[in-house]
């Protein structure tokens, strides 16, 4: 198995189907997810390369109008509306600290942020 088995092409098919059938048939976790779907399963399963193919691009094609709709949600709130679900503050000096633990240095001329509120965590 190459270590970029699950690697997709832009239209949400994978780059070598095979490689990734067989990636997603080696992990366990995935498998038990799939065998609630039965028809799922027996693409993932089956020989039929073309299906599984077709299979990939439908979630793919699935998923991203999901994540589009959310970001057009989000787009569409007022700004007063987002003040109003980001009622938990940030520690400033926190956030910089992790943007640079994930790889992004803002030097003091760049820390323009003041005042940050984030929505509250549901339960």
């Amino acid at each position: 198995m190459l270590p970029d088995a699950f690697k997709l092409r832009e239209d949400g098919s994978a780059v070598d189907p095979r490689n990734f059938r067989e990636a997603l048939q080696a992990d366990d976790a995935k498998m038990a997810a799939l065998a609630s779907d039965k028809e799922v399963h027996d693409i993932v399963m089956g020989e039929d390369l073309q299906r599984f193919q077709n299979l990939l691009r439908s979630i793919y094609k699935t998923e991203k109008e999901k994540q589009d709709r959310r970001v057009q949600r989000m787009s569409e709130r007022t700004i007063d509306a987002q003040r109003a679900s980001a009622v938990v503050p940030r520690d400033t000096v926190q956030l910089y600290e992790q943007l640079r633990a994930s790889g992004l240095e803002y030097g003091p001329a760049f820390r323009l942020l003041r005042n940050v509120h984030v929505p509250a965590v549901k339960a």
